[in-house]
């Protein structure tokens, strides 16, 4: 499925968030972000299919940027096209009051290490193995120049590989994420071995992708601070993304959840997070207390 259109461009908003929410209402079939070209334009191909596209309906796309768009496409198990077009300007953003702390004793310290991975939607793939982006980076010029565009200031084994561990060739450039992470999952003896091995840490630490979240994620969490989004909107992407390992939250085993009555401290939480009024840190606290107090409900 193809989307395409225009944007005013604003320097302050970076990226277009796109949302298709299923015909039941209740779930995410694909969120995604859309970095505009200076002209405004923008293009994005997705993907359909697969255990989100499992209804047969109208799927709602919802396009946010500054102000919100909705289209609406027919799904029956095949792909769908739709083409939207949004020019808003960027509403104007409420200062805090007050800063609203959370109680040390309720929230357990995460350590916390900026990495960019997952820092562009999907990226690096779970199911693409380092080696496969070293080899495209190495051999395509295009995807080299595409890749030195977006992370200036890295290279290409900081965002796609492995940090070294004490266990030679561990992880191994060879094989995906993925393939380590249906290995702990299914095979018990593989999960008693790493846990020996790696007692203070999970899988995706080893991995590297526990502890980002992607800068994108911070105009979905605008929006729904200045309720351009709403409540179960965004919870529901909240949750899409924690599944997702778009966001991780350390020593937290999440499948998937539901939630009641959010409370109004983690709306302003999240509206300073996206002002950068607060630290990365101080959101991941924040959810893992929604957590750990029983507002999210892990199932």
């Amino acid at each position: 499925m193809k989307i395409s259109g225009n944007v005013d461009v604003d320097p302050a908003i970076p990226t277009i968030i796109v949302q298709i929410i299923t015909p039941s209402g209740n779930g995410l079939a694909h969120i995604d972000s859309i970095i505009p070209k200076a002209d405004g334009t923008f293009t994005k191909t997705i993907h359909t299919g697969g255990p989100t596209w499992n209804e047969n309906g109208k799927y709602v796309i919802k396009i946010s940027y500054g102000g919100n768009l909705e289209k609406s496409i027919d799904y029956e198990n095949t792909s769908s096209s739709s083409q939207s077009t949004v020019s808003q300007s960027n509403p104007s953003l409420p200062s805090p009051e007050q800063k609203l702390d959370i109680p040390s004793d309720d929230v357990s310290d995460v350590s916390f290490t900026e990495n960019p991975k997952m820092r562009i939607f999907g990226f690096p793939a779970f199911d693409k193995s380092p080696q496969y982006y070293i080899d495209r980076y190495n051999t395509e010029p295009q995807y080299r120049s595409w890749f030195d565009s977006q992370f200036p200031f890295y290279e290409i084994d900081a965002v796609v590989g492995y940090s070294p561990t004490h266990i030679e060739n561990f992880p191994s450039y060879d094989a995906s994420p993925q393939y380590y992470i249906d290995r702990y999952n299914t095979e018990p003896q593989y999960r008693s071995w790493f846990d020996s091995q790696f007692p203070e840490k999970t899988i995706y630490d080893v991995l590297g992708f526990s502890t980002h979240i992607p800068d994108w994620i911070k105009t979905y969490a605008k929006n729904w601070a200045t309720g351009e989004i709403s409540d179960s909107e965004f919870m529901t992407g909240l949750d899409f993304m924690l599944q997702n390992k778009i966001i991780v939250i350390p020593n937290i085993d999440y499948a998937h959840s539901t939630f009641d009555n959010v409370p109004s401290w983690f709306r302003n939480i999240s509206h300073w997070w996206a002002n950068d009024l607060i630290s990365q840190q101080e959101f991941i606290n924040s959810i893992k207390f929604l957590i750990q107090n029983d507002i999210i409900l892990l199932e």
